[in-house]
């Protein structure tokens, strides 16, 4: 069942005031992440056109994309060419189209918290990244009490003045307990989360065991 947001025509917003507020950190702690994975393979889950793209240095990467929206895919392509390898629309819910261990890296911003099983969406991400690969993934930290007060009031309003209502958007409501506990299902090593943005973030980087 799509999403009632269309989140196609809100990437744009992502790094304009006040939404760069929780963004910019987050764009900040992936270009580390993309720079600290131990090979040139690393797949964007969840990507969007990737507008964050001009902010990270990518020598040396061969960067793939993927996301459920067409429409994404397809400007991702024409806005960055041969900055990227690949850009793969894919089915929500369905294997992703990876042989495994296929990637040196996998990054995802903000995209667990959308998927009703979190474990299953985990398992599926890690099983396409290598031993020793580098897993970096973003959730909002629904441990935070401004944010979860921003999510019922002020961003709610925005909702309901655009549509739709946030009450549902966000099945995997994650704190950082619960991330952990994800991230050991999936027996991930060298695990290490970090508030960003006020805390209203929470940034995970873990290897493949």
């Amino acid at each position: 069942m799509p999403e009632p947001v269309d989140y196609f025509s809100n990437h744009q917003l992502k790094l304009r005031f006040p939404w760069r507020l929780y963004h910019a950190p987050i764009v900040a702690a992936l270009a580390r992440a993309v720079s600290s994975v131990p090979g040139p393979q690393v797949l964007n889950l969840g990507s969007g056109p990737f507008f964050e793209l001009d902010q990270i240095e990518t020598a040396g990467k061969e960067l793939t994309l993927a996301d459920i929206d067409p429409r994404a895919m397809q400007l991702a392509r024409e806005l960055h060419r041969a900055r990227i390898a690949h850009a793969d629309v894919i089915e929500p819910g369905a294997p992703l189209p990876y042989p495994d261990a296929h990637f040196d890296g996998l990054v995802s911003m903000d995209v667990i918290e959308h998927v009703p099983d979190a474990a299953a969406w985990l398992a599926e991400a890690f099983r396409v990244v290598r031993p020793g690969g580098l897993v970096f993934l973003t959730t909002p930290n629904y441990a935070s009490r401004s944010l979860v007060w921003l999510e019922r009031t002020v961003l709610e309003l925005v909702a309901q003045a655009q549509g739709f209502s946030r009450r549902d958007l966000h099945p995997s409501k994650l704190d950082e307990p619960a991330l952990r506990r994800l991230l050991a299902g999936v027996s991930a090593r060298r695990t290490r989360i970090e508030p960003l943005a006020f805390g209203w973030v929470l940034a995970a980087t873990a290897e493949r065991t």
